[in-house]
């Protein structure tokens, strides 16, 4: 069971751009097969391999104590060895020594990235320590491709450029690789300058493999890779060189049909842009296209989620460090609970192996029908492939004579190494129980003294709703920390020990309920206390809920609020209301449903009133209510996807 396995990269083999020759497996050179490319790279040239747009990187792992890069031309450069801070390199080339300091001896990871849209990695290839080799990277299974202009490309006042944008930090949050196709100035429609350096425009350029720089630019081999989302940011700068709203809508649906005949599989989102810019004409171009039956086409409403005039915004246009960082938070969540991607998991390991982990560090194996590691200096092992922003992770913790042993969540770029790793760990050993978060350094968040017996299992439990964390040790009725802490919104999950033997068992994540309605995009929500549906999903957890045990009937559900325990969706004369349980008997009925079989389509799902047979939860004119239905369009309106 290792994180470096060869099935693992296979997963993403059609990410890798396939170079011009056979390639030296192993040696460090461009060609090396062991090296992952992400993003537009050119490989037609086997000795030199040349990245474009902003954010491209390679990821590799190495063995020995030294790596150096060999570049045939000047460019700025960030370098991430083994998980840790980004190094800056301004204007590298030649041959660069990332490591004046030696390594340690053992196995090494190494990611290099270009800083912004102009700066080309003319990648020659690493030079190693003597008998070193290259591995191949841990696989991430999901691929995000970000369309945009200089907002998205990173430009204007950021500290790290493209690895401080809202991009970088939402691919990254979800343990995905992702591509920035973005470029500062650049309009969608074709034939106006706007603020980049020639009249094309993002219409046409996306489908090249170089940017506005490179107007005989060869087109790009959209087969060698497939995109799992594509989010698309722009407008912004068509408003401000007045390209009319009905070129615009016209341009962007087009757009939109020849991204999809790229990716006829790919989720695709479209962003209000965060300035409040063309937003009728982008929500009527993605309308037309659901219209004209893309079903996995979404509109992210983002109002709200910064202000322009406030430390959200660098200038008048662009958001800062802290506004990337803030709109991250929102998206990473919203993308992959619209991409149904955090689906519940469990593992009890009855089947004897641990199929589907990745481990970072410590020895692991399947004993007794249990995940077991003997104690190492931070040892990690990562559910590959989970998802996880607001809900619930259990596991069943034994735990040696020392040290501590924990869950992590929200968890990405993880790595070897003590504290390796973004997000939290949840932990405990035998004088206290504590919450903290890495950012390959630890910070404990909070503590409390309880006394836990060592070998013996006690069941931990995470609750996470946005910000508010809450951590459980045996009683499950009474957290032994509630804490506020809004570092990171989504990621991994996993389990993690330090300086001790432990064993894990029954892992299970379980993300909280959506439902989206038959309008794409339109989730069911409260605001106000009214059960409404809505693309505006601030905060996220006002659109998802616990189903429950029916109040009234447990073989029926509740829907309970995740933003406002105690709190249920119920009839009150027609109506949705979003009401505190009151325990009387007409509460109970009024707050349960019957899960029926969905009223326009089978396959997914209607609420039929408990005490009110014959009416069924349905939306009407962006409002929820409980009547009967009579029409296709009732019946339509009744049916919802979870």
């Amino acid at each position: 069971m290792s994180a470096l396995t060869v099935a693992g990269v296979l997963l993403l083999s059609g990410l890798v751009s396939s170079p011009g020759a056979s390639a030296a497996t192993g040696d460090g050179s461009a060609s090396d097969a062991n090296i992952l490319y992400v993003g537009r790279w050119d490989r037609t040239n086997a000795s030199v391999a040349r990245s474009y747009w902003s954010g491209a990187y390679f990821r590799v792992h190495f063995t020995g104590t030294s790596v150096q890069l060999r570049l045939a031309g000047a460019a700025n450069l960030y370098v991430s060895i083994d998980g840790g801070g980004e190094a800056y390199y301004p204007g590298a080339t030649g041959t660069v020594n990332l490591t004046p300091t030696p390594l340690a001896a053992g196995v090494h990871t190494l990611r290099v990235a270009s800083r912004s849209e102009t700066d080309v990695i003319q990648f020659q290839g690493l030079v190693l320590s003597s008998g070193a080799t290259t591995l191949v990277p841990a696989a991430r299974s999901k691929r995000i491709e970000f369309v945009g202009d200089s907002i998205t490309a990173g430009c204007c006042a950021l500290t790290r450029g493209a690895l401080n944008d809202y991009a970088w930090l939402v691919g990254e949050a979800l343990n995905a690789d992702h591509t920035q196709i973005a470029y500062s100035g650049i309009c969608l429609q074709d034939g106006v300058a706007c603020f980049s350096p020639n009249n094309i425009g993002m219409s046409q350029q996306y489908f090249k493999l170089q940017t506005v720089q490179y107007p005989s630019s060869p087109a790009w081999d959209f087969s060698r890779y497939a995109a799992d989302a594509v989010v698309i940011n722009l407008g912004t700068n068509d408003n401000n060189w007045g390209v009319s709203d009905a070129a615009f809508q016209s341009t962007y649906i087009t757009f939109l049909q020849n991204i999809r005949a790229r990716y006829p599989n790919a989720l695709l989102f479209v962003l209000r842009t965060f300035g409040g810019f063309k937003v009728a004409p982008t929500l009527a171009a993605v309308n037309a296209r659901i219209a004209a039956g893309d079903t996995k086409l979404s509109y992210v409403d983002t109002t709200g989620w910064v202000t322009p005039g406030t430390a959200d915004f660098s200038d008048d246009l662009h958001p800062s460090d802290s506004g990337h960082a803030k709109i991250a938070r929102l998206l990473a969540p919203f993308l992959a609970k619209t991409a149904r991607w955090e689906v519940p998991f469990s593992d009890d390991f009855n089947d004897g192996n641990a199929n589907g982990w990745a481990v970072y560090g410590g020895s692991w194996a399947v004993s007794g029908n249990q995940l077991a590691v003997a104690a190492h200096p931070g040892a990690k092992a990562l559910a590959s492939g989970v998802l996880f922003s607001n809900g619930t992770l259990d596991a069943d913790i034994t735990l040696g004579a020392a040290g501590n042993a924990g869950l992590m969540f929200r968890a990405s770029r993880l790595d070897t190494g003590v504290d390796a790793y973004q997000g939290y760990f949840a932990g405990f050993d035998q004088g206290q129980v504590f919450l903290g978060r890495a950012d390959h350094n630890w910070v404990t968040v909070a503590s409390v003294p309880t006394l836990l017996a060592p070998q013996v299992a006690h069941h931990v439990r995470v609750v996470a709703v946005g910000s508010n964390l809450k951590v459980y040790v045996d009683d499950m009725a009474t957290p032994k920390l509630n804490v506020t802490d809004t570092t990171y919104t989504s990621g991994g999950v996993g389990v993690r020990t330090y300086q001790a033997d432990a064993r894990f068992d029954n892992v299970a994540a379980r993300a909280f309920s959506r439902f989206e309605s038959s309008l794409r995009g339109y989730f069911v929500r409260h605001q106000g206390g009214r059960g409404r549906i809505d693309t505006w999903l601030l905060p996220a957890e006002d659109a998802e809920w616990r189903v429950v045990p029916g109040l009234a009937n447990a073989s029926a559900l509740s829907l309970e609020s995740v933003a406002f325990p105690g709190h249920f969706l119920r009839h009150a004369n027609g109506e949705l209301w979003l009401h505190p349980n009151d325990g009387s008997a007409l509460f109970k009925a009024d707050a349960t449903w019957w899960r029926r079989p969905g009223q326009a389509n089978a396959s997914l799902t209607s609420f039929e009133s408990f005490n009110f047979p014959g009416n069924y939860l349905r939306h009407r004119n962006g409002l929820l209510y409980s009547e009967p239905l009579a029409t296709d369009l009732d019946r339509s309106d009744a049916t919802f996807r979870e």
